[in-house]
């Protein structure tokens, strides 16, 4: 199965995210940035596809004036 895997520029980022996720009832784990990827943050926030889809997310988080990226990785 594969995940979304949403990386940010810091903790806190991650941090205010997982709230304004949680907020809109998206459930999500917060995990340490797997080493293939590129970030700034140790920190990202995994998310199953299957519950909420990129679009969804992107949505929120820019209406919310995140930067972030979004991968899709099997976990």
């Amino acid at each position: 199965m594969n995940y979304l895997i949403l990386t940010f520029q810091s903790t806190h980022h991650v941090l205010k995210a997982e709230q304004v996720l949680l907020s809109k009832g998206i459930k999500l784990d917060i995990i340490p940035t797997p080493k293939d990827i590129t970030s700034e943050c140790g920190m990202s926030i995994r998310i199953n596809p299957h519950v909420t889809s990129s679009q969804v997310l992107r949505s929120i988080l820019s209406e919310a004036s995140f930067e972030f990226d979004i991968y899709e990785k099997p976990m």
